[in-house]
């Protein structure tokens, strides 16, 4: 797990039959939960960056296939230069 700082505390509220269970399983519930949020996190973020640029592709509109074609001879000829 990567380390972003000091802890803090968060407090989860779990129904008494739920808690009776976690007893009886050999897991380190804070590491568990602090490894699920921290994925939690970056898939929130993923899916944030991939709408983002689902709107930035809506307004830029397509490219012609001749004018990406063009770029890419224009950047080669600029780095053998």
């Amino acid at each position: 797990m990567s380390q972003l700082g000091r802890l803090v505390n968060v407090s989860v509220k779990v129904p008494e039959e739920i808690r009776n269970l976690m007893r009886k399983v050999d897991v380190n519930w804070s590491e568990y939960l602090r490894e699920t949020i921290e994925t939690k996190i970056r898939v929130e973020i993923a899916k944030d960056a991939a709408r983002r640029l689902d709107e930035i592709r809506e307004r830029t509109g397509k490219v012609p296939t001749e004018e990406l074609v063009r770029w890419i001879r224009e950047d080669r000829e600029r780095s053998l230069k």
